[in-house]
Parts: C-alpha cells; structure tokens; sequence
C-alpha cells in the first residue's frame, strides 16, 4: 500500500471571530450572502448633522488677500450674482 501523501496544511486568518482560508476569500464558518434586496432602509428617512459648516483648512478671506488673482475672480463672481438676482426679480414680476 502507498504511503499517503501529507495533506498540505490551509494556511488560515482569523478576523473578528471568523476564520478564512488563505487561499479561498469565502468564509470557512459557513456563512454566505448572496442575491439583492433591501436591508430595511426607510427611503424617506432624511440625516441632519446641524451647522456643522464646511471643514476650512484654509479660510477664504486670508486666501482672497494673498492671491489677489482670486481677490478679483471673487468680486466678479459676486458682481454677475447680483446681476442674475436682479434678472430673477425682474423674471418674477
């Protein structure tokens, strides 16, 4: 009778309980998930995180006085927005 061949030992990691085999990305615990369908989220739910404001690495108004390329891009910008209000109020009536 031939001797055995040694089985070559699974090499495994364990994560969060959970056991996975090296070479195949499915958990070896049995668990699978597969298909679509919704995990009960409710559509009309809507999320607030208050005035929270946007993160400012850098604050506008030291960045428009040092680059005064952006100085002047900026007052542009604001004068053609007054110039679409206007043209707003004036649509309205």
């Amino acid at each position: 009778m031939p001797p055995k061949d040694k089985e070559k030992e699974k090499e495994t990691i364990t994560s969060d309980g959970i056991t996975y085999d090296v070479d195949n990305w499915v958990p070896s615990d049995g668990l699978q998930m597969t298909g679509t369908g919704s995990v009960g989220i409710d559509n009309d739910m809507s999320y607030s995180f208050g005035d929270l404001g946007q993160l400012e690495l850098f604050p506008e108004e030291d960045m428009r006085e040092k680059y005064p390329a952006l100085k002047q891009a900026y007052e542009h910008y604001q004068s053609i927005l007054e110039v679409c209000k206007t043209k707003e109020k004036e649509d309205e009536n």
